[in-house]
């Protein structure tokens, strides 16, 4: 997945740095302005996003991969160490595409071998998608350096610090799954702009 705009910290005037560069901030649903600390951290969460995203982008280009095969191939590895099960149906829509789209996905990683698939347990006809040895070792090898060290950068944190940001990564989740309000037809960028005479 290629960064969009929003994914990367633009440019910031530094004379503006104490209104929140790009936040659309709502005065009205608060006291004004947040403090510079709160837009700071904020700021480093969109720092973490961009430099998530770029490792990404360096591993499916070092494995040869699109995003949608590599989104693939690490859900199914999250679910092996669930000991949950995922077939062609489930894969279909955690990825949000078609049951044809995905056939073809899965070909590929078969093709590659990076997938293989086994009988259902307790319905035969269905399967059951697993990744590879070899996909674990491809992974490993683009990823594990990157997963140690950012294991280490949390092992800093005092267990008290530690409790505090998943506390709080997991609001700003739960702010973020929150359902976008609608546009209201007065609200559009169309509304503002004046009738031709």
């Amino acid at each position: 997945m290629v960064p969009m705009p929003s994914d990367v910290e633009p440019a910031a005037d530094p004379s503006r740095r104490d209104l929140g560069a790009y936040w659309y901030l709502d005065s009205a649903a608060g006291s004004g302005a947040p403090p510079v600390t709160a837009v700071e951290v904020l700021r480093a969460v969109r720092r973490f996003r961009a430099a998530d995203v770029a490792m990404r982008i360096r591993a499916r280009s070092d494995m040869d991969m699109n995003d949608s095969d590599m989104v693939a191939l690490r859900h199914l590895i999250s679910a092996e160490e669930r000991s949950e099960p995922i077939g062609p149906k489930d894969l279909s829509v955690f990825l949000g595409i078609t049951s044809a789209a995905t056939a073809k996905l899965l070909s590929r990683l078969e093709a590659a071998g990076r997938l293989r698939r086994e009988p259902h347990p307790s319905d035969r006809r269905a399967q059951v998608l697993h990744a590879t040895r070899h996909a674990h070792d491809e992974i490993r090898r683009a990823l594990g350096a990157a997963h140690q060290r950012m294991l280490a950068a949390a092992q800093k944190l005092t267990p008290p610090e530690q409790l505090a940001v998943v506390r709080f990564l997991d609001e700003l989740s739960g702010a973020m799954d929150e359902p976008i309000k609608p546009i209201e037809p007065d609200e559009s960028p169309a509304a503002a702009i004046p009738a031709a005479p």
